[in-house]
């Protein structure tokens, strides 16, 4: 067993930051699914090439990146919380 992150000093710390940042990356996941819908409508319309629909995810790769990083971390400091404290 290893020791909790220093992340978050308690286990109450870990788990509202795991909700928090889970709900962001819900919202991401959202917005994320509602561009490509738009991709796919603007790439249908005007033509576009297929590659557009690339171009989207690796675009919200770069922006939700660090929110992406962070929900690991938080999750990884939450399950060792749990590990610790046992459950």
């Amino acid at each position: 067993m290893s020791a909790p992150s220093p992340l978050h000093a308690t286990r109450a710390e870990a788990e509202a930051a795991y909700r928090q940042v889970l709900w962001t990356i819900i919202g991401h996941g959202i917005f994320f699914v509602v561009c490509c819908v738009v991709a796919v409508l603007a790439r249908r319309m005007f033509k576009m090439p297929p590659a557009l629909l690339t171009v989207a995810f690796f675009v919200a790769l770069g922006l939700f990146g660090g929110d992406l990083w962070r929900f690991i971390r938080c999750r990884r400091s939450r399950q060792r919380w749990r590990e610790k404290e046992g459950g």
